[in-house]
């Protein structure tokens, strides 16, 4: 089999729109939270409730995918990302604009698990990691002009203006779609969608807890419990459960999972890098935007690198030099008081954990839990937990900012970073999978 290179490219302009949306917005956020005369707790929420949203409709729209194809789900999950984006561009206030951010998260949701579930499909199984570690350097180049974009745009055209970007880009892919070819489909039962609402309930209403106060603790904590046993009840009880969890039932799949999370939190701290540089080291909106640069460009040459090595050597040793190095660009800018060139040191480290942990090791490794008729589910499944952490994250990490500010939010990085390195090591390798040979894990 030959990879499909055509094909593969229409996916790949795809997840890049998605990611450049993520990576143009954090040198705005200063600029969002002067706009609507809100402070960084709520700013924070910009990101949490696309997250949120994302959890849901990945696990959904990659099953989903899975049974009707994955390309009609990739292109709806570009048309509503497309029209989000205009809502947010165009939002008269905070709360149209949050609406816009959770439309948002859906779309995306649609769009990552299919692209990469169609992608794989174009590789043989010899060189999947390779295809993963081609999306992972999307997500490297999205991470080298997007903060760069960004700071270009919130300077001279104001911060509606990274939103309207994703609009002829959507359209560039849309059109090119037309020439793909349809994906397989599978006569399987779609996701319960009852207890998709319920758990994203209970991970909004959790997340509500630790930043509420007094009574809306209570009241938020009592949401959380009705959710949670509404979500445990349509596991238990409906034909097509939310999560396939049967991985789950398994100590080294609660390991992978909780690892998951972890790398979702460190992700979540990017956004908070131009917030930091502006207000400890002084830059302009758009020198923020090019402080992101160490670490987008050694993020984005090393990702394609270790999408090649998971092939050959397998996912989990990169995994934890990726865990590491996260924990090391944390330390850097934990430790007061910070410098200009501690500053670069640590944006390289994180661009090395960027590289190692979010694209093809952790994709691979979830790969490995599932039958090959499921790739989108499992996609699906490891997206879900990075997801939590990715929600979690800006809410744990302004929290920590409130108490010991910057440093106690990269602090927080560090020990997240060490921790998953831990939960890793419960996890077995996969093998590398030789030319002609079926995937298995050791």
């Amino acid at each position: 089999m030959r990879p499909n290179y055509r094909s593969l490219s229409v996916y790949l302009v795809g997840v890049f729109m998605g990611a450049l949306d993520t990576n143009v917005l954090a040198p705005v956020f200063p600029l969002i939270m002067r706009g609507f005369h809100i402070p960084l707790g709520w700013a924070a929420w910009t990101v949490t409730s696309y997250t949120v949203a994302y959890i849901a409709s990945t696990v959904l729209a990659g099953a989903w995918g899975d049974r009707i194809g994955h390309k009609k789900l990739f292109v709806w999950g570009i048309v509503a990302f497309m029209l989000a984006s205009l809502l947010a561009a165009f939002s008269p206030n905070f709360w149209v604009f949050m609406l816009a951010r959770v439309v948002q998260g859906a779309g995306a949701g649609a769009v990552y698990p299919n692209a990469q579930a169609e992608g794989i499909r174009e590789f043989p199984a010899e060189r999947r990691g390779t295809a993963l570690g081609m999306f992972g350097a999307v997500f490297g180049m999205a991470s080298v002009l997007g903060p760069t974009l960004g700071g270009l745009l919130g300077q001279y055209l104001g911060w509606p203006a990274v939103f309207w970007i994703n609009v002829p880009i959507a359209l560039v892919v849309l059109t090119m779609s037309r020439r793909v070819a349809a994906s397989p489909v599978q006569d399987r039962p779609v996701p319960d969608w009852k207890g998709g609402a319920s758990f994203s309930v209970l991970l909004a209403a959790a997340l509500l807890v630790l930043m509420g106060t007094g009574y809306l603790r209570v009241v938020f904590a009592g949401v959380a419990a009705l959710a949670l046993l509404v979500f445990m009840a349509r596991q238990r009880h409906a034909s097509s459960p939310f999560l396939d969890d049967r991985p789950l039932k398994r100590g080294s799949g609660v390991s992978m999972m909780i690892g998951a999370a972890l790398i979702g939190l460190d992700m979540s701290a990017a956004v908070f890098v131009p917030t930091l540089v502006q207000r400890v080291l002084h830059f302009s909106v758009l020198a923020s935007g090019l402080a992101l640069l160490p670490a987008a460009f050694s993020g984005a040459i090393l990702s394609g690198v270790g999408g090649v090595m998971v092939d050959r050597v397998g996912p989990r040793r990169l995994l934890v030099v990726g865990l590491v190095a996260g924990a090391i660009g944390g330390v850097l800018l934990a430790w007061p008081p910070l410098t200009f060139t501690r500053f670069i040191i640590a944006m390289l480290f994180f661009g090395l954990g960027t590289a190692f942990t979010m694209g093809a090791p952790l994709n691979r490794m979830a790969l490995a839990l599932y039958r090959d008729d499921q790739s989108g589910e499992a996609l699906s499944l490891v997206a879900v937990f990075r997801g939590i952490g990715l929600a979690a994250g800006p809410v744990i990490l302004t929290a920590a900012d409130s108490v010991r500010g910057f440093s106690g939010m990269y602090g927080a990085v560090a020990v997240a970073s060490l921790v998953g390195v831990f939960a890793f090591l419960f996890v077995p390798d996969v093998k590398p999978v030789k030319q002609g040979q079926a995937v298995s894990e050791s």
